[in-house]
């Protein structure tokens, strides 16, 4: 068996039909050779994806340091304890940019403070953040701050076995009130985040997205 760079078996992976990038299904990665990549059946809940011999496919899939997708080609079935489909392996990987990431809605623990002139601590205080993409987080803060205030954030990402806390600076887009709850919704754009910054908040994306296409 020859690994393929990137991928992996067991590894999760999204799957579509080339001409139709709006549905997305789930498989696993059950076997990889020079000459195959194996996956389980994708599904979709509990709707497999159909596929023929030559069907076009791009699939997506995360590692701990990048969201990567490729485009591969149906070659067979196969069967080892369960239906597999065998696809081409992945000639190249394309890294996925910043301006494809989708925003996913979350409460998130924060800590918020406005950027301290130089030489001073940043006061930081509680907030919540509502919802969050690899550019920017949507926070529900009592302060109505100004746009363009610069902020730093310790933003709290929950993860199944862990919490990772990032470290990020933002710059206020826009403000509104927030009636019901006589509080501020603040849009924040992210001004100094890291490529491993970015795939950790892609990773949580991704792992919402397929929580709440499960509870659905």
């Amino acid at each position: 068996m020859a690994e393929i760079t990137g991928i992996r078996i067991k590894q999760k992976v999204h799957v579509t039909r080339l001409e139709n990038q709006d549905d997305w299904y789930q498989a696993s990665v059950q076997d990889i050779t020079d000459d195959e990549l194996l996956i389980s059946i994708p599904t979709n809940k509990t709707n497999p994806l159909v596929l023929e011999r030559d069907d076009h496919l791009t699939i997506s899939f995360v590692t701990e340091d990048a969201k990567y997708e490729f485009n591969t080609r149906v070659i067979g079935r196969r069967y080892d304890n369960i239906p597999m489909y065998a696809l081409t392996p992945p000639a190249e990987y394309k890294r996925v940019q910043l301006r494809q990431f989708v925003r996913i809605s979350a409460l998130l623990d924060i800590l918020c403070a406005e950027m301290p002139v130089e030489g001073k601590d940043p006061v930081f205080t509680k907030c919540c953040g509502l919802d969050i993409s690899a550019g920017g987080i949507q926070l529900l803060h009592k302060k109505n701050f100004a746009v363009n205030t610069k902020l730093i954030l310790k933003i709290m990402v929950p993860f199944k076995k862990e919490k990772v806390c990032l470290e990020l600076s933002g710059v206020v887009v826009r403000t509104w009130l927030e009636e019901n709850r006589k509080m501020y919704k603040v849009a924040v754009q992210f001004t100094d985040i890291s490529p491993r910054q970015q795939d950790l908040i892609v990773r949580y994306t991704i792992m919402r997205m397929s929580e709440q296409r499960r509870f659905y």
